[in-house]
């Protein structure tokens, strides 16, 4: 008797926890373009975030530390991973549970300004006194990761931090970033006595702790002709960046043709993360034409990796403002069966296969009316029986009901407003391309780090 009344109390227990469980994903998911700008987050959505955090790891230990692994290597949101990480801890100590702990540090311990980060976070949300299972996860990564390249690039006591575009209206005029600078090296290892794993690694830490680290050098104003030296070198997300100072340079022939030759490798174009609107962006910026073949082709490389959106999707666009579009250009290729239509009703055509920034191209050059203003009538008219609804506009203002799931993504500065029976979104960049697909399978109980192994080379290093 007793076993079938306890039944249904734990059933129930276990709806909400999954419930609890699934709302912590969703609600971190929406926040993905803000990749590491924490600090932008309403303060409610940060104090939500650590609480179910703390709340995720007494229910469900195991559930949580996949959560944070897989956000801080398969997507761009580092500093939260970070963030996420010490909640655990805090809540492990707080409750007197052992173990998991030391794991879940180092598991999110990925770049050598990582140690530095997560112990400036600690001291200054649970005070100086770090307990035992940070510092050995700490130092686990420290013994991983320190060496003169790190010490060069990241020793510095300066961020450097992954922020979107639509975070520099708030550093201009909100006080800069808003998190504790992290450690230095040398601050890192006196706090938790790493031991270094051979004599060039320790005396790499005898200067850390000297306050010393190796020069940078002077990098100058490269000609075409050093141009052609480094672009070999560097990155290949760097070298995009680079287009058009190369151009201006005079960038050789020769040497424009094996970039373009790089940006033709698929393998290499998702490993290092370049979807369509990073691509898009350096394909505006260029004067030089010679490029446009290779960034068309490149476009498309990360969507073949990503997950696909099945059903008919409606997706109604900002016409006036190509960042939209190429985004909603490019989740529509996601789709199984995509609509696209202004944000006035007029229709505009897919290509099935099409590079989005060939897609981009036709929507430019395309007669679609555009006065300026939303009309909903016409999208409810677009509306016939989808399984989804996506807006994309610079502005989210009031969004009707369509009685199916709905996603509004704001690419303009400015806080995103909650709207009933809608998932709103700031910022519409390649790392949300694959949210809809994510949100609605963990919808099932249906986690990515299941299948994300591949996926997470792409920013496990960034």
């Amino acid at each position: 008797m007793a076993r079938s009344l306890l039944g249904p109390f734990r059933s129930r227990a276990r709806r909400r926890r999954e419930a609890e469980i699934e709302g912590l994903f969703v609600s971190t998911v929406t926040r993905i373009g803000y990749r590491d700008a924490f600090f932008l987050w309403p303060e409610h959505a940060r104090n939500a975030f650590a609480a179910s955090v703390r709340d995720a790891a007494r229910r469900d230990p195991e559930w949580t530390a996949a959560f944070l692994e897989w956000l801080r290597t398969a997507t761009p949101m580092r500093y939260p991973a970070l963030v996420g990480a010490a909640a655990f801890v805090a809540e492990r100590r707080d409750a007197g549970l052992h173990g998991m702990s030391r794991r879940v540090v180092g598991s999110v311990l990925r770049r050598a300004d990582d140690p530095g980060y997560l112990l400036a976070h600690w001291v200054s949300t649970y005070g100086r006194a770090v307990p035992k299972p940070v510092k050995r996860g700490v130092a686990d990564a420290v013994v991983r990761l320190y060496d003169e390249a790190a010490a060069r690039s990241c020793d510095t006591a300066g961020h450097r931090l992954a922020l979107p575009s639509f975070a520099h209206h708030d550093l201009m005029n909100n006080g800069g970033v808003r998190v504790p600078r992290p450690f230095r090296f040398g601050q890192v290892i006196r706090l938790v006595h790493p031991v270094a794993r051979d004599e060039r690694q320790n005396a790499v830490f005898r200067r850390a702790l000297d306050g010393r680290r190796p020069a940078p050098g002077r990098a100058g104003r490269p000609s075409g002709d050093g141009w052609e030296r480094i672009a070999p070198l560097l990155p290949l997300e760097e070298v995009l960046h680079g287009l058009r100072r190369m151009d201006a340079a005079g960038l050789p022939f020769e040497a424009a043709m094996e970039i373009a030759e790089r940006l033709g490798d698929a393998d290499a174009v998702r490993a290092a993360g370049l979807g369509p609107v990073r691509i898009a962006a350096a394909w505006r910026a260029v004067a030089d034409r010679r490029w446009a073949p290779a960034l068309e082709r490149a476009a498309g490389f990360l969507l073949e990796a990503m997950p696909r959106i099945p059903g008919r999707t409606l997706i109604a666009l900002d016409h006036d403002h190509p960042g939209s579009a190429v985004f909603g250009l490019a989740l529509a290729r996601l789709c199984a069966s995509a609509d696209v239509v202004t944000l006035e009703g007029g229709a505009f055509p897919l290509v099935p296969g099409e590079s989005p920034l060939h897609a981009l191209h036709r929507w430019r050059a395309s007669d679609l009316p555009s006065p300026g203003r939303s009309d909903w009538a016409a999208v409810r008219k677009a509306f016939a029986g989808h399984d989804r609804v996506v807006v994309v506009d610079d502005w989210i203002g009031s969004l009707p009901e369509f009685g199916v799931p709905s996603y509004a993504w704001q690419t303009r500065h400015g806080g995103v407003p909650e709207v009933p029976g809608w998932l709103t979104f700031q910022g519409a960049g390649d790392e949300a391309l694959p949210v809809i697909p994510m949100i609605e399978a963990a919808r099932g109980g249906v986690w990515p780090w299941a299948c994300s192994q591949g996926a997470s080379a792409t920013h496990a290093s960034a």
